[in-house]
């Protein structure tokens, strides 16, 4: 079982037109990207909690030129799951996650019928950096 989110793991929607801002702050990279995963998920399953994940993990292997791109990337194959198998993932196991290489085990459930759909994270504004506080990053959601 992953471990649970620190309180310092949060994230926020800002919206635009025909796209929503995403913006995401943990103390660690792994928890910046787990924190980004479930708030794809929070927004697939709208003002509810995402269901509780259900059934194996899956892999998911991703190797990127660099972190920024890497964070789009993994957002962008979580979208590709979630599209294809009709579940929003929110549980995350890392095995490796480097500033170009991304190893993991996700687990979801079964989307809820009404939903906000996600077309893509995109590369527009995008920005990942350290903070005093650990991780930051800024990705536009293209919905």
């Amino acid at each position: 079982m992953p471990p649970r989110p620190t309180s310092a793991v949060s994230h926020t929607f800002e919206e635009h037109t025909g796209e929503l801002r995403l913006r995401v702050d943990a103390p660690a990279l792994a928890e910046l990207f787990a924190e980004a995963g479930r708030a794809l998920a929070r927004l697939a399953c709208g003002d509810r909690p995402p269901p509780s994940p259900e059934g194996e993990a899956q892999p998911v292997s991703l190797r990127s030129h660099d972190r920024a791109a890497l964070l789009v990337d993994w957002l962008n194959d979580l979208i590709f799951h979630t599209e294809v198998e009709g579940r929003v993932f929110s549980e995350f196991r890392f095995t490796r996650l480097t500033d170009r290489d991304l190893d993991a085990w996700i687990r979801g459930a079964r989307a809820p019928e009404a939903r906000t759909l996600v077309k893509a994270a995109t590369l527009h504004d995008l920005e990942i950096s350290e903070t005093s506080h650990g991780v930051s990053a800024t990705v536009v959601l293209d919905v």
